[in-house]
């Protein structure tokens, strides 16, 4: 029973909350949980209390039903709590909304008193208004017509005072007053000039005027006026009539005379100055004055609503090239005659600073093309910087005068120049180099070439040495890129900077000229005027060319390109004169002709040593050989001395395969195993040497030079031996003249095949040499091989 009262009070509490809370439910369209059988929620308004005491006593043991007797007390004490809540907050509600309400009944009372008592007296003024009036009517017409008249008397005796007004006006220097005065009564005394007194007051007004606008003019022929002052001097001019392009022309002139004498000054820079003082105390006044000029000339002519014509404008409607520039605006106003249009300004002043610039930058650009053959490298660079940044406010203020374009070229010529430099410098480095090699082959060694024993170290050197200055060239050249100098971001920079300057102008120059300086010792060295230079000279350009073909060209051009990447719109390297492709040809052509060179001169320097020696020797009667003569045993050993030479600079080359019958037929008459009764020498063994002769290849003695050790000696050993050859060719021999001979072709046999790329050329050669002598032997008779052998063994 206890329980079920408990139900019925809950849902008594509950079901109006439920009511309450459905109906806010149905006015903000808020669909609840739609159960079909709502009887056992507690929370609906269709809860039935007897229903759910019976569903919950049938399901749920004692204890569950005392846990929810318990829950139920906590929620109506809850419940009741939250209540009287509510009700004390809405109560306090209620009891300040009721004082509000009070309050404004109260006020609104009050104010409708005051309406009301406004509302009255605003009658009780109108009334005592229209009374003053009608009785003041009479009186007030009299007094208007009297202050007419004093106003006009007011007028008359101020214009009979003007000229003396204007003259004190103009001795106490208040022009602006003056102008006032004078611009006033102009009016007045244009209208009644036909009147004498007026024209009298007119003519002595102009006359004072015209000492006013004289002392105007002197304030703008004043260089130290300021703009403020400048401006007010021209809009009192205008107002006085004067003419608008005589005054422009006027300031112009003043302004010229102050750009003039800072032109002057930077034409005769004190001595001792560097470009960076220069660019400063020079430029800090020039460009100062002309800064203000531009200034002072934009605000009181070029936004000067007084001078400027109507908006819109241009200079072809204002006034044409061959008209006056004081073209009309159509106004009906005196002064509309003195406006100008702002193309004929801009114009004006483009023209005078232009002018002006170029006087200024005839100086600077001598300055900077002596600097740029100066050695200091980074001061230049410096200097070009804050010459250039110097100008960009200029360049600001009025970008109609082309001054960024101007300067930007002043700064590419100085830059070239300075590539130029740095040309000729790489030049004249490269010559002396040259130089020192000659002094430390010819005579003692300079100092950078000591300690170094041979020719390999002293090309090292001189490749290091040439390189280090190229390179350090170029990290001086890139200085004028780096990002925080001002002009590096200029097109110019980003295309033909780094492909024709530097790359093709400078490199690719430099090396075309090396290599046609290394070529030239050997081109001009059979002229008459041209000293003769150190055989290992050669041998150290041809391996400098050589260095400069394989691997040189091709790092430096890369290592250019990684410093100065060109822009994508840049040259193709294909399309530059040179290009690296002609110059790695070039040096190989170089090679070859060094090489060629040095073969033909060593060559004819062994040829002379073995002509010499048969030519002063008598072989017609010579006594019996007993050993080698001398010039061959010095011809083995210059042939090894060279040996040592090339091959501390060339590689050792292969040595091509001998042919099987022609090494059989090789040197058949010299240490050849035959029997004694062969060794005279008859008419059939000549029959058989001719026929050897027909079947050994022709042999090309000047032909071409591989870039090896044994090609080179080749070429020099088969110039040698023909010119033995041809000696041998030109004497005739004894018995034993032919047998000195055979010892001598049998000793240079045993110690040159080592020299040769191809032992079989070497062979047919020595034949031909024992061939020749032979036929030129009056007593062909050949000495036994064993006794050759012998005497050509080392003792």
């Amino acid at each position: 029973n206890e329980y079920k009262s408990y139900l019925r009070i809950m849902s008594e509490k509950v079901i109006p909350k439920k009511r309450n809370r459905n109906l806010l439910r149905q006015y903000y369209g808020v669909k609840g949980n739609e159960n079909t059988d709502q009887s056992l929620d507690i929370n609906s308004e269709q809860f039935d209390s007897d229903l759910y005491m019976k569903q919950t006593l049938g399901s749920k043991h004692l204890h569950e039903l005392l846990n929810k007797q318990t829950s139920m007390l906590k929620e109506i004490r809850s419940l009741d709590s939250e209540m009287q809540t509510l009700v004390y907050e809405n109560y306090n509600k209620f009891i300040s909304a009721t004082d509000t309400i009070r309050r404004m009944k109260d006020d609104f009372l009050k104010m409708e008193e005051q309406m009301e008592a406004l509302t009255n007296n605003m009658s009780s003024i109108s009334d005592f208004s229209h009374t003053i009036n009608t009785n003041l009517s009479d009186s007030r017409q009299k007094i208007t017509k009297l202050s007419s008249v004093h106003s006009l008397l007011t007028k008359l005796q101020t214009l009979f005072e003007l000229p003396t007004l204007l003259k004190k006006s103009i001795e106490m220097g208040a022009y602006p007053q003056a102008v006032k005065y004078y611009t006033q009564a102009d009016t007045i005394l244009r209208q009644y000039t036909h009147v004498e007194s007026f024209k009298g007051i007119r003519e002595d007004c102009e006359n004072t005027v015209q000492d006013l606008i004289t002392a105007l003019e002197g304030i703008l022929k004043n260089s130290n006026t300021n703009a403020d002052d400048v401006l007010d001097t021209v809009n009192m001019l205008i107002e006085l009539d004067k003419d608008m392009v005589e005054i422009i022309t006027l300031y112009l002139d003043t302004a010229h005379d102050t750009l003039q004498h800072d032109i002057d000054a930077v034409s005769n820079p004190p001595e001792g100055q560097d470009i960076l003082e220069f660019v400063d105390t020079t430029g800090y006044d020039f460009l100062g004055s002309v800064s203000l000029v531009i200034a002072i000339f934009t605000t009181a002519f070029r936004d000067n609503s007084h001078v400027v014509s109507a908006e819109g404008a241009t200079k072809d409607e204002t006034h044409d090239e061959h008209d006056d520039p004081q073209a009309p605006c159509g106004d009906d106003n005196l002064k509309s005659k003195h406006k100008l249009s702002t193309a004929y300004l801009d114009d004006k002043l483009s023209t005078f600073v232009y002018e002006h610039f170029s006087a200024y930058f005839k100086p600077v650009e001598k300055r900077f093309e002596v600097e740029a053959h100066a050695p200091e490298n980074a001061t230049l660079v410096r200097g070009l910087d804050r010459f250039y940044r110097r100008l960009q406010p200029v360049h600001t203020l009025l970008p109609t005068a082309s001054l960024d374009r101007i300067a930007g070229e002043i700064v590419t010529n100085t830059i070239r120049q300075r590539i130029g430099f740095f040309k000729v410098t790489l030049e004249q480095h490269f010559t002396e180099t040259i130089n020192d090699i000659k002094q430390a082959l010819l005579v003692s060694k300079p100092a950078q070439f000591e300690g170094q024993s041979t020719l390999y170290d002293i090309m090292v050197t001189t490749k290091a040495s040439v390189l280090g200055k190229l390179k350090l060239v170029l990290v001086n050249v890139k200085e004028f890129i780096n990002t925080d100098i001002t002009f590096s971001n200029k097109p110019y920079f980003k295309g033909p900077f780094c492909v024709h300057d530097i790359k093709q102008g400078l490199v690719l120059k430099y090396f075309e000229f090396m290599l046609k300086e290394m070529g030239r010792y050997a081109r001009d060295a059979n002229t008459a005027t041209t000293s003769q230079p150190p055989p290992s000279l050669l041998l150290i350009f041809a391996r400098l060319a050589l260095e400069m073909e394989n691997t040189t060209i091709s790092y430096i051009t890369s290592l250019t390109e990684e410093m100065f990447p060109p822009d994508e719109n840049a040259v193709p390297p294909a399309e530059l004169t040179p290009n690296p492709t002609q110059l790695i040809a070039l040096a190989h052509d170089t090679v070859s002709d060094i090489l060629t060179h040095y073969v033909t001169v060593k060559g004819l320097a062994i040829s002379l040593m073995i002509h010499t020696s048969v030519k002063s020797r008598d072989w017609l009667s010579p006594v019996e050989p007993r050993n080698v003569r001398a010039a061959m045993k010095r011809v083995v050993e210059e042939v090894t001395e060279l040996d040592i030479q090339i091959g501390s600079l060339f590689e050792e080359g292969g040595v091509k395969g001998a042919n099987s019958d022609s090494s059989r037929r090789a040197l058949s008459h010299v240490g050849s195993k035959v029997p004694s009764s062969k060794y005279k020498y008859t008419p059939s063994d000549t029959e058989s040497s001719l026929l050897n002769r027909l079947f050994n290849d022709q042999i090309d003695i000047f032909g071409e030079i591989n870039f090896t050790k044994l090609s080179i000696l080749t070429g020099i050993i088969k110039i040698g031996l023909k010119a033995f050859l041809e000696s041998v060719r030109l004497r005739t021999f004894g018995k034993y003249g032919l047998q000195q001979i055979q010892v001598d072709v049998y000793y240079l046999k045993e110690y040159l095949w080592r020299f040769v790329d191809e032992e079989r050329l070497l062979n047919i050669l020595l034949e031909e040499v024992i061939t020749s002598t032979i036929d030129r032997c009056i007593d062909p008779v050949l000495m036994e091989p064993s006794v050759i052998m012998l005497l050509c063994e080392p003792s």
